[in-house]
C-alpha cells in the first residue's frame, strides 16, 4: 500500500475518517486513524513486522515502566530550563547577526553648512557592517598584573561576577567597512548610456577593521559560557539559564504574544482579517465597512476594503486589478467564496460598485496601479520606492510574485466572508495555537536593535562633523560609543524596563525578574514562568481563565493569587518550547504530494487543499489525508525536524505546517509504534532514539486537535461497550504531567481542593527552607536559609522519580540520594488531636524534645555590603578629605568593640543590635559606618573583600544565626495546611502509643473539613505503611493508589486499617478514650519567622513634619494603630489605653488658645512698657495676653490648623477645664 488507492481502499480511508471525525466535530478527533492505512513501513526489509504487532502484545505494567523510562530520558536530554538556554544559543548563532544585517548600509551625508565648505566638494561616507563575532567572557587584567604574570586576560567565570558585583558578559566584535567619497556630475555619451550626465562617486579613502562595539550579557551554561563544558559545576543544583548583572542573578520570564505572519479573523470593533507582521508597515488588513446603501443594489450596504502601508480603505477590487487580475470573474474565482449565499453576493457586488465609484475605468491597462500609486503619494508617510517595489516589499513580503500575492489576498477575503457568514470561527486570542512565547532570543534581539539605533545616530552625528573640509576622518572606533550598548542592556536588565513589543517609544515591565534562591525548586519555577501582558488588570477578560489548549502545556494550578492570577503561569512538567527550524524541506513536501503555488490568477485550484508554512501559502495538494500521513511518517523517520508541527484542517480545507519558535510542544507516545519497543536494545536508549524511531513525538497545540490521546496507559487496555481503545492514536506519558513542576510532586494532589494545591505550589513550596545551593562559601547572597537535616519524603511521585533518575550516575556522590532538592522539609510524626486548646485556628503544638534533637533547625545567613571608591582606579579626581575608606573609628552611632583596625569584624565575632558591622570614615573624620539595624544580630561567618571594573572596592560581611523553631514560626504541610507554632510541649506531657511513639506535631482536626484536604490524611496513612516496610510507595496525582490498597497495606503491617492509634495521656497515664489518627507527614518550615517580624517600641524616631512615629520596623518605627483597632478599644471601654496609644505615645504637644476669640495664640517676643522685651503667648486678634490658656493637643491637629490658616481658613477652638 503506497500512494495510490483502489476504489475499495479509498472507501476504507473515507470510512475511517468519518468514524474518527474531523477536528471540528464534537466527536473526539482521531486525525491519525487513517494514517495507518497509508503508512510507509519504517523497516521495509523487516519481514517480521508484516504481522503488525499491537499494544496487546505488552502488558500494562511493561508499558507503564517504559513510559517512566521515556520521561526520565526526556528530562535527561532536555532538562527543565532548556527553553531558556536554547533560545539564547539560537540568538548567539543567528539572531545577533540578523540584528546587524537589518541595519543595512549607513550613508552619512555632510552637514551642508556653506560657511565651512570652502572650495572643495562635499564629502560623503558609507559604512557597511559585516560579520559579528562574540568572544567568550574574559577578564582584562591591566598593565600591572600582565607585567608580573605575562597574562593580559583571564577566564571570567560566573562565580567571579557574583563575588565582584560585575556583569557576566562577553564583547561583540563587528567588521566595519567605511568609505569616504565625493560626488560629481560627469558628462556621458547619450547615444551609449541614454543620459547626458550622471553622478560619479570618487573614493577618497577606505577603512576596513574589526571594532569592539560593546558587551552583551552572557547566559550561564549557554554554549559560549565557560561553565557549559566544565568538568564540575559551581553548584550541583544550578542548571544555568540566567544572567549575572552587577552581581545580581536575573532571568527572563517568557512573554506570551500573539503569533505573527498569519491570517487573523476578528469581529470587533468591525469584521476584519489581519495579516500580522513584526514590521508595522508590512501589516495588511482586509475590512468589512458599512457604506451608504447603493441605489441599484438591495442590501448592499457593506463593502470590502484593504489597508496596506498605512493607507485607509482602499477598495479591494482595485487592489486585485493592481496585482494583475484581468477580470471580475477571476477575482471571484480567487476569492472562491460560497456564491449561493445572498449576503456574500451582495457584499461582492457592492465592493465592485465601490471600486467603480473610486476609480472609473480601473480595469483598463495600468489604471488600477496608477490609482494605488496616487494613494501612496497622498499618504501621511509616502514611500520612496516605486509602487511595484512597494507591493513587492510590503504586501505579503514572504510571498513572491504578484499572482501568488493576489491568491493570498483572495484567501484573506474568503476568510473574512466565511467569518461574517458564520462558516468560520473567529480566532481566539487566548488559544495557545495563536500564541508564541518570547524568550531570551526574541527579547534580546528587540532590545539590542533599539540601542544599536541609538549608537548609530550618535556615530553619524559625530562623523558628520569630520566630513567638513580641513578636518580629518578618524577610524570608526573613534565615533562608535561602545558604552551605549553595554550600559543600555545592563540598565534594561537591572531595572526590568524592556522595550515594548510593538509600541516604539514605550517600555514594558515584567520581562526580567531577579532569580530567587530560597530553595532550588523556587529557582527552577522562576525560570519556567510565563507572563501575559495586559493593558491593566481590570480589562483582562477571559485571559485569566484556563483554556482547553493549556492541557499538558501550562499548569492549571501554578498561578499566583491576587492581581496576577491567571496572567502569570507556569509550564507543565514535560512542556518544551520550540526553536526555529531553519532547514528547508520543500523537496520532502513535493515528494509527499504537494504542488507548488502557481504564480498566475487564471489557474483554478478549486477542491484542492491549501498548504501553509508559518502562515505563508506555499502550495496545494489533492489528497490531504495521504499528504499529512506521509509527512508525519517522514518526521517519525527523522527526515523532518522533530519540532515541525503538522495540522490538517478538514473543514477549511487547509494543511498548516509550523516551524517557528515559541510554540509549546509536549511529548506523546505514538500508539501504533509502541511495537518498536522490542527493537530498542535493553534500557540504554536516549530520548533522541525514541524520537528517531517514532515511538515518541513532540505534539504542538494545533496538531493536538488531530490526535485522539489516551490519558493513561490503562485506557489502551480498557475495552467495554462505551470504550473502544482502538480509536487512540497517542497516549500520555503519565497523567500527572499535565501539572507543573511544583504541583506534580504534591502527593494525592487530585484529592485536595484546588485552592490548597495552589497555595502549596505557588507559595509554600517556594518559601520552604531547604538547602539552597552547594556552594555557599563562594556566594554572598543578601539573605539565605539552610535546613540542618533536610529529609526526603517517604512517598514518591512519578515526576519526582523521573527527575531523580535523570541525573547522570557519574555526578552522584557515594551514599547520596540523587536530586532530593525539590522536597524541602522533614518527615514528622503528626497526630490529629486537640491539645489543651493550644492548637486552635491552625496553630501547631510541637514536641520540645524533637526540636532539641534538631528537628526543623535552620541556619539564617544575612550579608551586609558596603563600597568605597578605589583610589588607584580613579586617579586624582577626588579630594583626599572626601575620600571614604574602610577602617575603625570611634563612632557615635554604634559600638565598635568587635572591629579590627581595618574596619571589619573578626571571624566568629558575636554582633548584637546597634553594633557597627563595617567601619567607614573620611579623612576629615565623618562617620559612614554600616550599623546593625533593630532586631538584627549574629556571628560573623565570613568577610569578603573584592573590587569591580567600575573603580569600586566592596566589602561583604556575612552574619550567621542558628534558629530553632520558636513560637510564631510558620510551618506548612504539602497540602496548603499552613499554621504557626502555638505551644512547645515537653515530651513527657505528650500522649504516646503502646509502642512508645510520641508525636512531633499535633494539629487540630478542624483543619480538615472546611479546607477539604483529605490528601494529607492519605499521605499520612501511606507514609505509615511505607515506614512499616510496605512496597506501595507512589502518591502520584491522578494515578495514585486506591484507598483500599493503602488501608490493606496498613492492615497487613498489624496496624489499624484507618490509621487510628490508641494513645495514653502523658500527664496522667490514663488511656485516651477516643482513637487518634496518627502517622508520618512531610512538613516544611517556611521563611516567615517571628524573629524577623517582632516589633516593639516605647518611644523612638518620629517623622520631622508630623512628629508621629515612623513606619519602618528596621528604623525602630511604631506599629500602625488604625481606625479598626480604635473601634476595638472603644468597644472594650478602654479609654485610658486609647488615649495613651493615640496621644501620649504618639504626638502629644501643647498649644495656646485665647478664650475670648477662641483662636490659636502665638508664642512671640514683644515689647512691654519700660523698654523691656518678654517672650510668651499673645493673641494678636484680641491684642491681649489675658485669658490665654495652654491646652494639650496632638501635634497633627496643630499642624492641620496652621496649614488651613495658611490657606485663609481659621479654626475656632472651644475649651473646657478638665
Amino acid at each position: 500500500m503506497r500512494d495510490c488507492f483502489t476504489g475499495n481502499e479509498a472507501q476504507v480511508v473515507k470510512d475511517n475518517m468519518e468514524e474518527a471525525g474531523p477536528s471540528y466535530k464534537e466527536k473526539p478527533s482521531n486525525g491519525a486513524a487513517y494514517i495507518g492505512l497509508n503508512e510507509k513501513d519504517d523497516d521495509d526489509d523487516d519481514e517480521d513486522m508484516m504481522d503488525e504487532p499491537s499494544v496487546r502484545d505488552f502488558d500494562e505494567l511493561t508499558l507503564k515502566n517504559f513510559s517512566k523510562r521515556a520521561a526520565t530520558s526526556l528530562f535527561q536530554h532536555y532538562g527543565l530550563i532548556s527553553h531558556q538556554i536554547n533560545s539564547y544559543n539560537e540568538f548567539i548563532k543567528v539572531g545577533i547577526q540578523n540584528v546587524f544585517d537589518s541595519i543595512g548600509e549607513i550613508i552619512v551625508e555632510p552637514g551642508y553648512d556653506p560657511s565651512k565648505k570652502g572650495d572643495q566638494e562635499w564629502k560623503y561616507a558609507s559604512i557597511k557592517i559585516g560579520k559579528v563575532t562574540l568572544e567568550r567572557p574574559w577578564f582584562w587584567t591591566g598593565d600591572k598584573f600582565s607585567a608580573d604574570t605575562g597574562k593580559d586576560k583571564l577566564e571570567f567565570l560566573p562565580r567571579h561576577a557574583r563575588l565582584q558585583n560585575m556583569t557576566y558578559s562577553s564583547r561583540m566584535k563587528v567588521q566595519f567597512k567605511m568609505e569616504v567619497y565625493t560626488k560629481a556630475l560627469v558628462r556621458s555619451d547619450k547615444f551609449k548610456t541614454g543620459v547626458e550626465q550622471y553622478l560619479d562617486k570618487k573614493t577618497i579613502e577606505t577603512d576596513e577593521r574589526d571594532v569592539i562595539i560593546g558587551s552583551i550579557p552572557m547566559m550561564v551554561k549557554s554554549d559560549s559560557c565557560w561553565m557549559s563544558g566544565a568538568d564540575k559545576d559551581d553548584c550541583d543544583y544550578d542548571q544555568g539559564g540566567y544572567f549575572i548583572i552587577k552581581g545580581a542573578e536575573k532571568t527572563f520570564i517568557a512573554q506570551e504574544q500573539l503569533g505573527f505572519n498569519r491570517v487573523w479573523v476578528a469581529s470587533t470593533p468591525n469584521w476584519r482579517v489581519m495579516y500580522r507582521s513584526h514590521n508595522k508597515r508590512k501589516r495588511v488588513y482586509v475590512k468589512l465597512l458599512d457604506k451608504p446603501k447603493f441605489e441599484d443594489i438591495e442590501g448592499g450596504s457593506q463593502v470590502i476594503t484593504a489597508y496596506i502601508l498605512s493607507l485607509e480603505d482602499m477598495p479591494i477590487w482595485i487592489l486585485f486589478f493592481a496585482l494583475g487580475v484581468s477580470s471580475d470573474k477571476q477575482v471571484v474565482d480567487l476569492i472562491d467564496a460560497d456564491i449561493k449565499d445572498g449576503n456574500i453576493v451582495n457584499i461582492l457586488i457592492a465592493s465592485i460598485y465601490n471600486a467603480d465609484q473610486a476609480c472609473d475605468g480601473f480595469r483598463k491597462g495600468q489604471n488600477a496601479l496608477n490609482y494605488v500609486e496616487k494613494l501612496f503619494e497622498k499618504s501621511k508617510f509616502p514611500p520612496k520606492e516605486s509602487v511595484k517595489e512597494c507591493i513587492e516589499n510590503y504586501l505579503f513580503p514572504n510571498i513572491s510574485g504578484f499572482g501568488r500575492k493576489a491568491r493570498y489576498l483572495g484567501y484573506m477575503v474568503k476568510c473574512l466572508l466565511e467569518g461574517y457568514s458564520g462558516q468560520r470561527k473567529v480566532d481566539n486570542k487566548d488559544d495557545f495555537r495563536n500564541k508564541r512565547l518570547e524568550l531570551a532570543g526574541e527579547l534580546l534581539e528587540r532590545e539590542l536593535k533599539i540601542h544599536l539605533k541609538h549608537a548609530e545616530k550618535r556615530m553619524v552625528k559625530s562623523l558628520q562633523r569630520d566630513l567638513y573640509p580641513g578636518r580629518t576622518v578618524h577610524p570608526i572606533e573613534h565615533y562608535w560609543d561602545a558604552a551605549i550598548i553595554t550600559n543600555g542592556l545592563s540598565r534594561a536588565f537591572s531595572t526590568g524596563s524592556w522595550s515594548h513589543p510593538y509600541k516604539n517609544m514605550e517600555k514594558t515591565n515584567g520581562v526580567v525578574a531577579t532569580l530567587r534562591r530560597t530553595n532550588p525548586l523556587q529557582m527552577i519555577a522562576d525560570m519556567r514562568r510565563t507572563r501575559q501582558q495586559v493593558l491593566y488588570a481590570g480589562k483582562a477578560g477571559d485571559a485569566r481563565y484556563p483554556h482547553p489548549s493549556h492541557w499538558g502545556k501550562i499548569c492549571y494550578l501554578s498561578t499566583p493569587d491576587g492581581e496576577n492570577c491567571g496572567l502569570v503561569k507556569n509550564l507543565s512538567g514535560t512542556a518544551l518550547v520550540s526553536t526555529i527550524v531553519r532547514e528547508r524541506f520543500s523537496d520532502t513536501l513535493i515528494a509527499c504530494g504537494m504542488e507548488k503555488l502557481v504564480d498566475d490568477t487564471s489557474t483554478s485550484l478549486a477542491g484542492m487543499y491549501k498548504i501553509f508554512i508559518d502562515g505563508d501559502w506555499v502550495g496545494n495538494c489533492k489528497n490531504s489525508a495521504s499528504f499529512v500521513a506521509d509527512l508525519r511518517n517522514e518526521r517519525r523517520r527523522k527526515q523532518l525536524p522533530h519540532h515541525v508541527e503538522i495540522k490538517r484542517d478538514a473543514k477549511n480545507k487547509e494543511v498548516r505546517i509550523f516551524c517557528d519558535a515559541g510554540r509549546i510542544l509536549r511529548p506523546l507516545l505514538v500508539v501504533k509504534n509502541l511495537r518498536k519497543i522490542k527493537l530498542l536494545k535493553g534500557g540504554g536508549y536516549s530520548f533522541q532514539d525514541l524520537l528517531d524511531n517514532g515511538v515518541v513525538e513532540l505534539i504542538g497545540p494545533e496538531e493536538e486537535e488531530d490526535c485522539c490521546t489516551a490519558w493513561d496507559i490503562k485506557y489502551l487496555f480498557l475495552e467495554n461497550d462505551d470504550h473502544n481503545p482502538s480509536k487512540y492514536t497517542h497516549c500520555e506519558l503519565d497523567m500527572s504531567f499535565m501539572l507543573g513542576l511544583s504541583c506534580g510532586i504534591i502527593p494525592f494532589a487530585n484529592h485536595d481542593h484546588a485552592k490548597r494545591v495552589l497555595f502549596q505550589s505557588q507559595k509554600h513550596s517556594q518559601q520552604a527552607i531547604g538547602y539552597s545551593c552547594t556552594n555557599p562559601d563562594i556566594r554572598v547572597d543578601t539573605l539565605s536559609h539552610q535546613l540542618f537535616y533536610p529529609q526526603r519524603p517517604l512517598f514518591k511521585t512519578v515526576l519526582s522519580d523521573c527527575l531523580e533518575k535523570s541525573q547522570p550516575v557519574g555526578q552522584r556522590q557515594k551514599g547520596m540520594i540523587p536530586r532530593p532538592e525539590f522536597f524541602n522539609g522533614q518527615c514528622a510524626i503528626v497526630a490529629v488531636n486537640v491539645h489543651l486548646g493550644y492548637n486552635q485556628e491552625d496553630s501547631l503544638v510541637m514536641n520540645r524534645a524533637s526540636l532539641d534533637r534538631g528537628m526543623f533547625r535552620s541556619e539564617h545567613i544575612r550579608s551586609y555590603k558596603a563600597e568605597v571608591d578605589n583610589k588607584d582606579a580613579l586617579g586624582k579626581k577626588m579630594k583626599l578629605d572626601d575620600a571614604v575608606n574602610f577602617g575603625k573609628i570611634q563612632s557615635k552611632i554604634g559600638r565598635v568593640d568587635s572591629l579590627d583596625d581595618d574596619g571589619f569584624p573578626f571571624i566568629g565575632a558575636n554582633l548584637q543590635s546597634g553594633d557597627i558591622v563595617i567601619g567607614k570614615f573620611t579623612e576629615s573624620g565623618s562617620d559612614h559606618s554600616v550599623k546593625l539595624k533593630h532586631t538584627e544580630r549574629g556571628m560573623v561567618q565570613k568577610v569578603v573583600l573584592s573590587a569591580n571594573d567600575e573603580g569600586k572596592n566592596f566589602a561583604v560581611v556575612s552574619l550567621r544565626q542558628v534558629r530553632s523553631p520558636c513560637l510564631g514560626d510558620k510551618f506548612s504541610s504539602m497540602h496548603g495546611q499552613k499554621g504557626v507554632l502555638g505551644y512547645l510541649e515537653s515530651q513527657e506531657n505528650f500522649p504516646f502509643t503502646a509502642q512508645g511513639i510520641v508525636p512531633d506535631i499535633v494539629i487540630n482536626p478542624h483543619a480538615f473539613p472546611s479546607r477539604q484536604t483529605p490528601g494529607q490524611m492519605l499521605e499520612s496513612a501511606l507514609g505509615k505503611g511505607i515506614a512499616l516496610g510496605g512496597s506501595q510507595r507512589y502518591a502520584t496525582p491522578f494515578s495514585s493508589l486506591s484507598i483500599d490498597a493503602i488501608t490493606s497495606q496498613l492492615h497487613r503491617a498489624g496496624f489499624s486499617r484507618w490509621g487510628n492509634e490508641r494513645l495514653y495521656n502523658g500527664r496522667t497515664g490514663e488511656m485516651v478514650k477516643s482513637l487518634v489518627f496518627m502517622g508520618p507527614t512531610f512538613y516544611q518550615r517556611l521563611v516567615h519567622m517571628s524573629e524577623d517580624k517582632v516589633k516593639f517600641r516605647n518611644t523612638g524616631p518620629v517623622h520631622p513634619l508630623t512628629r508621629q512615629p515612623v513606619a519602618d520596623r528596621k528604623r525602630f518605627g511604631g506599629i500602625k494603630f488604625g481606625e479598626m483597632e480604635r473601634d476595638c478599644l472603644i468597644a472594650h471601654g478602654a479609654s485610658a489605653n486609647l488615649h495613651e496609644r493615640l496621644f501620649t505615645l504618639s504626638d502629644c504637644s501643647e498649644m495656646h488658645i485665647c478664650r475670648r476669640c477662641k483662636r490659636m495664640a502665638s508664642v512671640i517676643q514683644r515689647s512691654v512698657p519700660g523698654g523691656h522685651k518678654i517672650r510668651g503667648p499673645y493673641c494678636r486678634i484680641c491684642d491681649s495676653v489675658e485669658d490665654v490658656i495652654k491646652v494639650s493637643v496632638p501635634y497633627g491637629a496643630k499642624l492641620l490648623s496652621q496649614e488651613l490658616f495658611s490657606m485663609g481658613i481659621s479654626l475656632k477652638f472651644d475649651t473646657e477645664l478638665c
